[in-house]
């Protein structure tokens, strides 16, 4: 139960702060909105992790640290600018949908690259995410 209401709250949060985004993207640039937006998460990431989990930060294998670092260009900076470029561009309700299509990207990247099964109920989430694609980008404004 808890997972479930930890998962709305996350994406209540995301959904909160695309309106936020909006709104401060009118009187900011995108590059400098994305780097405040990284530098208010690293300071609030910092301090939680230093009160929540400091003795399992110390024990990270470096194999890790060097994934998520990756993790940390791909997703924080340049998805985090593509987005708010979108969002300003786009406005909240048509980018949201296809910012939501990350699971078409994942499922083609696990097949590809980790060697992950596509099964029917994969290959009918990925017609299901293409349709909802089609409906927002064909949307009349």
């Amino acid at each position: 139960m808890i997972a479930i209401v930890l998962a709305i709250a996350a994406a209540a949060s995301w959904g909160f702060s695309a309106v936020l985004v909006r709104r401060g993207l009118r009187d900011l640039s995108t590059s400098a909105g994305t780097l405040l937006s990284l530098a208010a998460g690293l300071v609030c990431t910092a301090i939680l992790v230093a009160l929540l989990e400091f003795d399992e930060l110390l024990s990270v294998s470096w194999t890790a640290v060097a994934l998520f670092a990756v993790i940390g260009v791909l997703n924080f900076p340049i998805g985090r600018f593509c987005n708010y470029m979108a969002m300003g561009r786009l406005g909240v309700a048509r980018s949201t949908p296809l910012l939501a299509s990350s699971p078409l990207f994942a499922v083609i990247i696990a097949v590809v690259f980790t060697g992950e099964s596509l099964t029917l109920v994969t290959a009918a989430g990925i017609a299901l995410i293409f349709s909802g694609l089609f409906v927002t980008i064909t949307a009349p404004r």
